[in-house]
């Protein structure tokens, strides 16, 4: 059972926004940032409901598949005990995160009157197409790295969104629930990843070392169908979305960003040797995922 109680969602505030401003790509964009306050305040509750419902997704999804794995008896049984029996604490605070999630997202939708786009992230079709490319003997251990990465990353949505006064109180309390929970699970999937990794076989330490990268991008690269999704809400005001979305992509901003979020991810790998295999590093290299 989850330890901590399910907040009571706090009263909103007319004068507050629903998402940082600092935080939500589109932002990086001139012609946003001068579009018209209701435009651009509708734009940050469609970044909140892309956030909340990348929560959901993951929480629910591939998090939740990976630790009912971790706690199975046949799935590494060499795993201590002890970290079987925390895959299922982390199985609950998932399914609370979830829940929290999309009962703001009701909340807020209900409030505002902004209809959420119910735009399926990006990294569930990465997901798929990894495990499809590869024979089944290969999926679970996709599927296991996979929520690794996602759960060892550090975004700015977890470490800056709880610390933005100009964000309604309701949207920073839930942030940082999430980012207090998380702060467990990357230490304990960093724990898994480095009792796992040496104990794999060398084939299959290439193999997944090879696909490691495109892991980490499925979860920072932004988002481009669901970014021009939100800009073409407003035809009148972003009547080329798309170039607008190609170009905040594009920012040394933007990949400085992504840099960042994966620092800790790419010091644990490299904190566990994963780039002595020199291809492995030179794919990292090649997607410019380097810590500086």
């Amino acid at each position: 059972m989850r330890k901590k109680p399910h907040r009571t969602t706090a009263p909103f505030d007319a004068e507050l926004f629903y998402y940082s401003k600092d935080l939500a790509t589109l932002f990086g964009h001139p012609k946003v940032c001068s579009a018209k306050e209701e435009t651009q305040r509708s734009l940050l509750v469609l970044h909140l409901y892309n956030y909340l419902e990348f929560t959901v997704r993951l929480e629910l999804g591939p998090v939740n598949e990976v630790s009912q794995m971790l706690r199975r008896e046949d799935f590494l049984p060499w795993l201590p005990p002890q970290m079987k029996h925390d895959a299922l604490r982390i199985y609950v605070d998932e399914g609370g995160h979830a829940e929290m999630s999309h009962d703001l997202m009701v909340k807020v939708e209900k409030t505002t009157g902004v209809r959420r786009l119910k735009i399926q992230p990006v990294f569930l079709e990465t997901l798929d197409n990894l495990v499809g490319r590869e024979e089944p003997e290969y999926h679970s251990m996709i599927k296991l790295f996979f929520v690794i990465i996602s759960e060892t990353l550090i975004t700015g949505t977890l470490v800056d969104l709880p610390r933005d006064q100009s964000v309604q109180k309701a949207v920073r309390e839930l942030a940082n629930d999430h980012a207090f929970d998380e702060g467990r699970h990357h230490a304990y999937f960093r724990e898994v990843f480095e009792y796992v990794w040496p104990r794999l076989p060398r084939e299959m330490r290439r193999k997944m070392g090879l696909l490691l990268p495109d892991m980490i991008l499925a979860f920072l690269q932004p988002d481009a169908h669901a970014l021009t999704r939100m800009l073409e809400q407003f035809p009148k005001e972003f009547p080329t979305a798309g170039q607008i979305v190609e170009e905040v992509i594009g920012y040394k901003s933007t990949q400085q960003g992504i840099l960042s979020s994966a620092a800790p991810t790419l010091r644990m790998l490299r904190d566990n040797r994963v780039f002595d295999d020199l291809e492995i590093a030179d794919t990292f290299r090649g997607l410019r995922l380097v810590l500086p």
